[in-house]
């Protein structure tokens, strides 16, 4: 089976020194990659947090999971993963999307897909030293030199697949685990049409996870995130017209009328979920069903699967995932 990289996200609603703890661990546990969430409303401030997480770590890549171009201009955005890749070493990513929660929060729209097309390309020319012309002016980071820096595209979207495909280092596919294959079949021809190798850009699988010895609990723990998941997923198809079943049409739209972002992947969504999304859009269960469900997604041909740990702690979910699925395939 090829070798694929795990990383780990921590969307740090708990005290900012628990999440420190919460990444020296997974360093511990092995994984390769730690993403830290970007809502500043609901969860501690990323660049803070991650800074210190880069002094108290040595080997874990790390960066925001993701940030987004609306609240934070992209010159402060370049300036913080600069100043990030100093610190940690060279360890620095950055992920970035439209926005949700983020700008949702505070009464503001994610933004169009060419807006962020547009602010990653001025972030990779900033980072990499270059002058840039911005309000009529040319604009630089006087400290950022030579860095290359890599940038993940979250995109859930068929058509924000493609542009991470044209301009970005990774393409992190939230959305159906279980439809991955397709997923990778058409990004692959996609990447070496645009770049000239169809490797150049990383394929990511993001999927909220839960294991535990006991399946049900497992499943029942993932609901909260996967409300979430499927009101994005579905929720395109339905205002597309594009969305038959009459049951997911009625369950998508109470998704919009109760979702709370203030309480963005909290179990007080879970009673929304219907039980098939848990399989489509989620990796949980007991070790071994964990473990076959991954072994699915290593076989699509994905670069690396980005874990959103649900359960009662999410402590003992990232460490029995590292000794029962993670050593094991």
């Amino acid at each position: 089976m090829p070798a694929v990289n795990f990383g780990v996200a921590l969307f740090c609603g708990e005290k900012a020194l628990e999440g420190i703890e919460f990444a020296r661990l997974v360093e511990d546990l092995g994984y390769h990659r730690l993403w830290v969430g970007d809502s500043h409303m609901i969860w501690r401030e990323v660049y803070v947090l991650l800074g210190a997480i880069a002094l108290q770590t040595k080997r874990i890549q790390i960066g925001p999971g993701v940030t987004h171009p609306e609240l934070r201009h992209s010159t402060v955005t370049a300036s913080a993963i600069v100043t990030l890749q100093e610190l940690s070493q060279g360890r620095s990513h950055l992920g970035i999307g439209i926005g949700a929660t983020g700008p949702g929060n505070v009464g503001l729209k994610p933004v169009r897909l060419s807006r962020l097309e547009e602010t990653i390309k001025l972030i990779q020319k900033i980072t990499s030293g270059e002058t840039v012309e911005l309000n009529d002016k040319p604009v630089r980071c006087v400290f950022a030199k030579n860095n290359s820096i890599p940038i993940y595209v979250a995109a859930s979207s068929p058509a924000t697949r493609q542009m991470a495909a044209r301009v970005a280092d990774g393409v992190m596919c939230g959305g159906e685990v279980t439809s991955m294959d397709e997923v990778v079949k058409q990004l692959r021809p996609a990447i070496a049409a645009q770049r000239g190798d169809s490797g150049r850009v990383k394929i990511i699988c993001w999927a909220p996870c839960s294991v535990s010895n006991n399946s049900a609990e497992a499943r029942e723990a993932v609901k909260s995130m996967v409300a979430r998941v499927a009101m994005v997923t579905l929720g395109r198809l339905h205002r597309k017209g594009e969305l038959q079943n009459e049951e997911e049409k009625k369950a998508v739209e109470r998704l919009w009328k109760e979702y709370n972002m203030y309480h963005h992947f909290e179990p007080q969504h879970s009673h929304l979920v219907r039980e098939e999304w848990i399989d489509r859009y989620s990796i949980a269960g007991n070790p071994e069903q964990v473990r076959e469900k991954i072994r699915a997604i290593i076989r699509a041909g994905v670069d690396e699967i980005g874990l959103v740990p649900f359960g009662r702690s999410k402590e003992a979910m990232v460490r029995l995932f590292a000794e029962e699925v993670m050593a094991k395939v």
